[in-house]
């Protein structure tokens, strides 16, 4: 089910040590990684999810292994024995979240530990999108588009909304909204793409918390990141668990129509 691992945040490296191009400032990777934590702590400890039957601090410990197949392997045996994406959601990613969040302020655990653990369940909420039922597709190509919270810069979303509308897209634009605006929007309209426009490096905070937010609330739709932010980092999709990202206003418009053949696709292939 769980099928891409993801570099450490803030170093950028794979779970073989092999370093990678970064292009982010360290103080931006820290922030990324500390609002994983964060956002997803605030989410268990709002959620009073069901611990009873869950190993937590094993779930933690193989969150910050050397690999990741061992945390890999206790979600997928969690989703096999009947754990909902909710319980595996709450119960497992943002509960462990908390209590490494706790360890950290301990010194049970050092600050690297905790970006693995937090790259490694950002890809582990975009990958649960497996343990959802099929959703059937409208018979449309759509996507929410919008800029992430506090994100002034509107021309460019602005001008790929109007382009793919142009080309039979029905694309619902939001600007301005906040996180919790934005996964009410994305859960009530069922939208199997949404697209987010971040400038730079600045955004980098609300970018992962709106990431965050919307794999818990909207699961089945596909995320991409577009705007000036891809241009300084190329693996920026990678870093925050999104599903892919796009610079250029033609690579937005593939980049678009790659997700949604995908998304019909996974359509096709689910009973």
């Amino acid at each position: 089910m769980l099928t891409v691992d993801t570099p450490i945040i803030v170093r950028a490296i794979d779970d073989t040590m092999h370093g990678q191009e970064r292009r982010l400032s360290d103080a931006s990777l820290l922030v990324m990684a500390q609002e994983v934590i964060a956002r997803l702590s605030y989410i268990a400890r709002n959620a009073n999810a069901d611990l009873s039957d869950v190993d937590l601090d094993a779930f933690c410990i193989a969150l910050v292994e050397p690999t990741a197949d061992q945390a890999r392997r206790i979600v997928t045996l969690a989703h096999e024995r009947g754990a909902t994406h909710e319980k595996l959601c709450l119960s497992y990613i943002a509960a462990a979240a908390q209590r490494l969040g706790e360890w950290w302020e301990r010194d049970i655990i050092h600050f690297s530990d905790m970006a693995i653990a937090a790259g490694r369940m950002l890809h582990m909420l975009r990958d649960l999108r497996m343990a959802m039922p099929r959703v059937p597709l409208r018979g449309q190509r759509e996507a929410l588009f919008a800029t992430v919270p506090g994100e002034q810069h509107v021309l460019g979303v602005t001008m790929a909304t109007d382009i793919l509308r142009s080309k039979g897209w029905h694309i619902d634009l939001q600007v301005g909204r906040s996180e919790a605006e934005l996964c009410q929007i994305a859960r009530e309209g069922g939208y199997p793409i949404i697209g987010l426009s971040a400038s730079g490096a600045d955004r980098v905070r609300a970018l992962t918390r709106v990431i965050v937010e919307l794999r818990v609330a909207a699961p089945r739709s596909l995320i991409f990141i577009s705007g000036n932010i891809v241009q300084i980092d190329r693996d920026i999709a990678v870093r925050t668990g999104a599903d892919a990202a796009a610079a250029s206003m033609d690579h937005c418009v593939d980049t678009l129509e790659s997700l949604y053949q995908a998304v019909l696709s996974a359509d096709v292939s689910v009973p």
